[in-house]
């Protein structure tokens, strides 16, 4: 049974939300380190503000370089337009699910009910240029 992918996931990947959790959990474990300890030790407090300034501007970036990594000028949506791809997360219909189109998974909206390993075929791409419109053709 597949998993269920929350869109945060299928928006940012998990290869961008392992790194950032892992700092995120690890400035964490510093601060409340830092606080339960009882003594002054200021290297502490600052390791924790560092590494949550460093998941910050990482997450920011992130999110920057995801966006526009697939709306770079060399991708032209009318090149995945009438193409097919396998469904790797079914959803009931108008709920975000996850398709892959020529090796590359990408968030895809159905008008039908999709499970998983339907084909589909790429009807439009949406403004955002990272979710696709798609229609059951199995």
């Amino acid at each position: 049974m597949a998993k269920e992918v929350s869109n945060f996931t299928v928006k940012y990947g998990f290869r961008a939300m392992v790194p950032l959790s892992i700092i995120l959990i690890f400035a964490l474990f510093l601060l409340i380190e830092y606080l339960s300890s009882g003594r002054n030790d200021s290297l502490l407090l600052a390791l924790s503000i560092v590494f949550f300034l460093t998941d910050a501007l990482l997450f920011i970036g992130f999110t920057i370089t995801i966006s526009t990594r697939i709306t770079k000028k060399y991708f032209h949506p009318e090149t995945l337009v009438g193409k097919t791809g396998r469904v790797i997360n079914g959803r009931p219909a108008n709920n975000l699910g996850t398709v892959t189109v020529m090796n590359e998974d990408w968030s895809f909206i159905c008008d039908s009910d999709t499970n998983d390993n339907d084909i589909v075929e790429i009807i439009e791409v949406m403004d955002d240029k990272v979710t696709l419109k798609v229609r059951k053709t199995s």
